[in-house]
């Protein structure tokens, strides 16, 4: 009887041994396969990003042949393939502007200063990207943004006669004159060959006197009405009539 129950004790735990490995074998395999399938999608987005820059680089052939169309093309499926390829978005938009397809262009602009926005938040040295960024606002008619993004250019690129030049047109697009000249003179000291910018300061320096003669009109045209109503007040009071004597 002590025999028949041993054989019965010993026959429970193998079987429960056995359980216990089958269900910590199945988990195991259940993580690898968790491991698997991850590592399986990072591949996948790393392939779609090399390959989204080659296209990217061969579009830009295209592009310096002046094939436009398949530029776009070629570029289309780069942001296809990485969405947040800001220069991809950038590139399209120019393209798309040279074809004189306007709507999408501006579609594409929006784009790329978005995924700039999100590019320069992890990668805020990159001066490059800030001076694209500004360039897709002042194709959105966008001053502010523009001025903003080239001024972070500039700051990180000061030697940069472009960049400065570019902050310069923008200024002005912003109404901000005085220093459209100063920014569009530096650029002219980086590069005393700049022509672009010794022609945009010359307007820019015509759009500050006009801006300084305006406002001058403005304080004389205030100043006169003060006097006017200083004078009309004193004549009003000057002519007031006399109190009537008391009569006792």
């Amino acid at each position: 009887m002590r025999s028949i129950l041993f054989v019965l004790i010993i026959s429970l735990f193998a079987l429960g041994h056995l359980a216990c490995s089958s269900k910590q074998t199945q988990t195991a395999s259940n993580a690898n396969t968790a491991n698997t399938s991850t590592t399986a999608d990072t591949v996948v987005d790393e392939n779609a990003r090399s390959q989204a820059q080659k296209l990217f680089e061969q579009g830009n052939e295209l592009a310096r042949q002046n094939q436009d169309q398949e530029a776009a093309d070629v570029y289309k499926q780069v942001v296809t393939l990485n969405p947040d390829f800001a220069e991809g978005h950038f590139r399209l938009a120019m393209e798309y502007d040279v074809l004189q397809q306007r709507k999408d262009a501006e579609e594409e602009y929006k784009k790329a200063t978005e995924a700039y926005q999100k590019y320069v938040r992890e990668n805020p040295k990159d001066a490059k990207a800030f001076y694209n960024m500004g360039l897709a606002y002042n194709k959105l008619d966008k001053p502010d943004e523009a001025v903003k993004a080239f001024r972070q250019a500039v700051k990180l690129d000061p030697e940069n006669t472009d960049y400065e030049y570019d902050l310069g047109l923008a200024l002005g697009k912003a109404a901000q004159y005085q220093e459209a000249v100063y920014s569009l003179q530096k650029a002219i000291d980086l590069d005393p060959d700049n022509y672009r910018a010794k022609d945009a300061l010359e307007k820019a320096q015509i759009d500050l006197q006009r801006w300084q003669s305006m406002v001058k009109q403005q304080q004389n045209a205030i100043a006169r009405k003060n006097v006017n109503k200083n004078a009309n007040t004193n004549t009003s009071t000057n002519l007031a009539p006399a109190p009537s004597p008391e009569v006792h």
